[in-house]
């Protein structure tokens, strides 16, 4: 019960930070656009498909099959996924920075603790904020990807466990960013640095070694799915893609979605590449090891100290 009191005041206090709003208005926006984009890119190479095929048959030349005629209806809102790559998981950063810090940048601490309240009331109503907010958000979002596939193309019930599935996933994702940016705004007094690491760690997992791990597509980072070509010819490369390949966490989850979706392009050629079960595996370890982060963070909490410094 003390633990949901804290929960419900983390999250009343979240409601009033400007920063948050801000990243979540994007994210909101971008989700609402991403359906649009992706229909109407495939509806504009549509068009033009047409009109080449008229050119062609009143030449009496054969024509191309059209180039979407075996994609998956869902592959209009495959550019979520890089969203939700870099725009969610900084605002659940955001979001854990701002759980963190509030009690000490409120100046509350030793009030708090000088309550009957364990540091592990607190951890649990912290988590349990974070995880709230974050699970909202992904349920917005599933909402307008829902409604916007539905009136602009059609959808079914097994497109809408579909979207259940990825959303699900991108949850999974995104919270353990928000429990980084919750650990460290528990271990460090200065706001700026508590925010700057682990936007540094998010910086390192989803571009640094991806590219270090496949420096020949150096927009592979920013592209929902992996190209169907073998980049990693050189043993050097190679070699490098298997050492780190299974710490790039943003890949697995784009892997993991890309299946979820059943988007064309989600088999690399890479020299490694791992099953579903694999990438799912990959990201609860992931989970698990931010969650302990945080442990970790709240059992060294100062209960002594009153503030941090901006």
């Amino acid at each position: 019960m003390l633990s949901f009191s804290i929960a419900k005041n983390e999250i009343r206090h979240l409601l009033r930070e400007r920063t948050f709003f801000l990243i979540l208005s994007v994210f909101i926006l971008i989700t609402l656009a991403s359906t649009y984009i992706g229909w109407s890119s495939q509806h504009t190479i549509e068009s033009v498909y047409q009109e080449s095929a008229i050119l062609l048959t009143a030449a009496g030349q054969n024509v191309p099959p059209s180039p979407f005629s075996n994609l998956p209806t869902l592959d209009i809102v495959k550019n979520m996924i890089i969203y939700i790559v870099l725009i969610g998981s900084l605002l659940a950063i955001t979001v854990g920075h701002s759980i963190g810090t509030k009690d000490q940048k409120a100046g509350v601490v030793r009030i708090l603790f000088s309550k009957p309240v364990t540091k592990k009331d607190v951890l649990i109503g912290k988590v349990t904020s974070l995880m709230l907010v974050l699970f909202a958000i992904m349920i917005v979002s599933l909402g307008i990807s829902i409604a916007s596939i539905a009136m602009l193309s059609e959808i079914h019930s097994a497109m809408f466990l579909q979207l259940i599935g990825f959303y699900g996933i991108s949850f999974l994702y995104i919270l353990g960013f928000g429990l980084l940016g919750l650990a460290f705004g528990l271990m460090k007094r200065e706001s700026a640095t508590a925010l700057l690491i682990p936007v540094i760690i998010w910086i390192v997992i989803t571009f640094a070694l991806p590219e270090m791990g496949s420096a020949l597509y150096p927009t592979s980072s920013l592209n929902p799915i992996l190209p169907q070509t073998n980049i990693l010819d050189s043993p050097v490369l190679s070699t490098i893609h298997n050492i780190l390949y299974p710490f790039s966490i943003s890949e697995h989850y784009k892997l993991l979605s890309s299946a979820i979706l059943a988007l064309q392009g989600t088999e690399s050629v890479v020299s490694v590449t791992y099953s579903p079960i694999m990438n799912m595996f990959i990201l609860t370890i992931w989970l698990i090891l931010t969650l302990a982060v945080s442990i970790y963070a709240m059992s060294k909490f100062d209960i002594s100290r009153g503030d941090v410094y901006e």
